[in-house]
């Protein structure tokens, strides 16, 4: 799975504040639930817009914007120009975000970079300092938290700059007077060639993505397809999502700052006679830009017509469901839950929503936001113990 700047996943999703149960109201400092969204769900139509006043603040702990883009000068003979690109600045939205720790100040601010020219900003010491110095200039302005890189598969040439970029910015920050802004990774739990004890070592914390496409395909005289719920993490195959992350844990990247996270979309497939299996690019409506479904638009029509229901694993984390034509994989509130049991019972950081604007955050089917509440909900329950 892969992510893009458009949905908050890739080559991979008014204002109404909900109010918590009493329960949620215990929770100790150091659990995180981290939330993220997508600027470019302002721009959906009608009742679908998710706004900044449309995120429960009183469900996370940590907010994730991605609406910075980055961009570099090429045709620059001299200093690297780096271009941190904010779409939002017309209408305001950055300082609508920053507005949201005068409703709860003990929220935490993040802002995300989730674009390939980081691998390229990176590999350069020039690029680094100058990519760093406009971020440092951007999180002062707007008051915020922490920043998020996007780890994607660059190649295992561009790891080690990566690494150095980590260094960098946290002795900038400290340098700059910041010791406490957050430097984190968002990295998929399959990618090849980390360095897990680096990362633990160098990282505030790892957003590891516990996700992957499930493609359904045809057995042997099967009549309908199932999908792999397993992952291949470097020479390891077929690990479940607990042992993927016991594996991180024991290659040095410590249970305490690993935060999981979980995707809200729907991978919907086409199935074709006879057996065959292709990507439908327009079965659903939102997201608009991208080649999945939204939990917003799928439980609808889950609703609408009649669906089967099953699942691609015995350990309750991989919900499917199909009818004559077409195949989906997708989150369910069991399924989240039960990752989030594992988040708990691992000892992990805590949680992280992949994205806000994906969940049902308008209570088409039920109550609002049924992904976040469950994720966040039995992830908190050590609060308890």
């Amino acid at each position: 799975m892969g992510w893009d700047d458009t949905a908050g996943l890739a080559p991979m999703f008014a204002g109404v504040v909900l109010i918590v149960l009493a329960v949620f109201n215990v929770f100790v400092e150091a659990e995180r639930v981290v939330c993220s969204f997508s600027s470019s769900a302002a721009d959906r139509t009608g009742e679908y817009a998710f706004e900044i006043t449309d995120i429960p603040i009183s469900l996370c702990t940590h907010i994730v914007y991605d609406s910075l883009q980055l961009a570099i000068d090429v045709h620059s003979n001299d200093t690297p120009n780096i271009l941190l690109v904010n779409p939002d600045v017309a209408v305001g939205g950055w300082r609508k975000f920053a507005a949201l720790k005068s409703i709860k100040p003990e929220l935490k601010l993040l802002i995300s970079i989730r674009n390939p020219l980081i691998a390229q900003a990176a590999s350069e010491s020039d690029q680094r300092k100058a990519l760093i110095e406009v971020l440092i200039e951007y999180m002062a302005d707007y008051k915020l938290d922490g920043v998020e890189l996007f780890w994607g598969g660059y190649g295992i040439q561009s790891e080690h700059s990566l690494y150095l970029l980590v260094e960098e910015l946290k002795s900038s920050f400290r340098a700059a007077g910041h010791p406490t802004w957050e430097v984190t990774i968002l990295v998929e739990i399959d990618h090849e060639g980390i360095d897990h004890a680096r990362l633990g070592r160098l990282l505030d914390f790892v957003h590891v993505v516990g996700a992957g496409e499930r493609k359904p395909k045809y057995g042997n005289n099967s009549t309908m397809p199932s999908a792999n719920a397993l992952f291949d993490v470097d020479d390891q195959t077929n690990m479940t999502l607990n042992d993927a992350l016991q594996y991180w844990i024991d290659k040095g990247c410590p249970a305490d700052k690993i935060v999981l996270g979980v995707v809200f979309i729907a991978q919907v497939f086409q199935l074709k006679k006879p057996n065959t299996v292709k990507t439908p690019m327009t079965y659903c409506t939102v997201p608009e830009e991208g080649p999945f479904c939204a939990y917003i638009e799928m439980c609808q029509k889950f609703n609408e017509s009649d669906w089967t229901m099953g699942w691609d694993d015995t350990e309750g984390m991989a919900p499917h469901a199909f009818q004559t034509d077409y195949w989906a994989a997708y989150e369910n509130e069991a399924s989240v839950g039960r990752k989030g049991e594992i988040a708990r019972e691992k000892g992990l950081a805590g949680v992280y929503a992949v994205a806000l604007d994906l969940d049902d955050y308008r209570g088409k089917c039920g109550p609002a936001y049924p992904l976040l509440k469950s994720l966040c909900g039995s992830y908190r329950q050590k609060a308890n113990n």
